[in-house]
């Protein structure tokens, strides 16, 4: 009986499974990976090479609305750059403007969303976009709780990312805490939660992928310390890392400085491939 039980288990989670994947098949805008189906949106305006290269976009935590500005970002450098396939992606268990929503579990938007399961999740999907660009490159960016969980990938999963652009991180998720404790008095803050912070994980990162991290001087949600106190933490491990503070608070995500470091990046990596624009095709 015992044994019938367990291949009627594994035979009904295998048929939900594929029920998912039959659901979720619209490459440009879902990808099917690890039994979730993730949200996202793909863009490409100009003409690629067949290894062309990958930015992958990841939102903050959005407390109070359906965010979108993980599109705009991915948009915005698809428009202005050659051989860039860019995808914004929507996080475990948050629904857009439009209705969609990614499988998974929102979470409370404390930190509680940076754990092990939404990181593989996300790592996950991003591995099902390698295989189907074959990127030269892949280059991950993300804002507050999406540059922590961005922060957390690079650790975890060290040959995935060669770039990555942390913007307004939380850092270090239990100081973060803290602060918003003393910020918001709300008991959501306090205590210990299940949930990874990547100045924990340092130790992990490959000396393969470069960071750049950036921080608001005046934002009072991820303060400028936890940026530095991460940049600090991965330059003690001898890695490819820079800092900069600019103007502003915790929503700098979409300002041209932010816009004009990933063009830099993308322009960079397409000249030492040596990638001739006029020699690119249509993918």
């Amino acid at each position: 009986m015992n044994r019938f039980l367990v291949g009627l288990t594994a035979s009904m989670m295998l048929f939900f499974a594929n029920l998912v994947h039959a659901g979720c098949e619209d490459n440009l805008n879902e990808i099917f990976a690890g039994n979730h189906c993730t949200k996202i949106k793909t863009y490409k305006y100009n003409e690629v090479t067949e290894n062309p290269i990958l930015v992958v976009v990841l939102h903050g935590d959005a407390p109070f609305n359906n965010p979108t500005y993980q599109y705009l970002f991915a948009q915005l450098v698809a428009l202005k750059n050659s051989n860039v396939i860019s995808v914004g992606m929507l996080r475990p268990g948050y629904t857009d403007p439009s209705g969609r929503t990614s499988d998974g579990v929102r979470g409370q938007a404390i930190g509680d969303n940076y754990d092990e399961n939404r990181v593989n999740q996300m790592a996950q999907a991003i591995e099902e976009l390698i295989k189907m660009y074959s990127p030269s490159k892949v280059i991950l960016a993300g804002h507050s709780g999406g540059a922590a969980i961005a922060a957390n990938i690079i650790s975890l999963f060290p040959s995935l990312i060669d770039y990555a652009l942390i913007v307004s991180c939380p850092c270090d998720v239990h100081a973060w805490r803290k602060s918003m404790f003393s910020s918001t008095n709300s008991p959501a803050f306090s205590g210990k939660i299940n949930t990874l912070s990547p100045i924990d994980l340092v130790d992990r990162l490959s000396k393969k992928t470069t960071i750049s991290i950036v921080g608001g001087k005046d934002d009072e949600v991820a303060l400028p310390s936890f940026s530095e106190e991460y940049y600090k933490a991965v330059t003690k491990k001898g890695l490819k890392v820079t800092l900069e503070l600019i103007e502003g608070g915790h929503d700098i995500f979409l300002r041209p400085e932010i816009i004009d470091n990933m063009n830099r990046i993308i322009t960079d990596y397409n000249k030492a491939n040596a990638v001739n624009i006029k020699s690119l095709t249509n993918y």
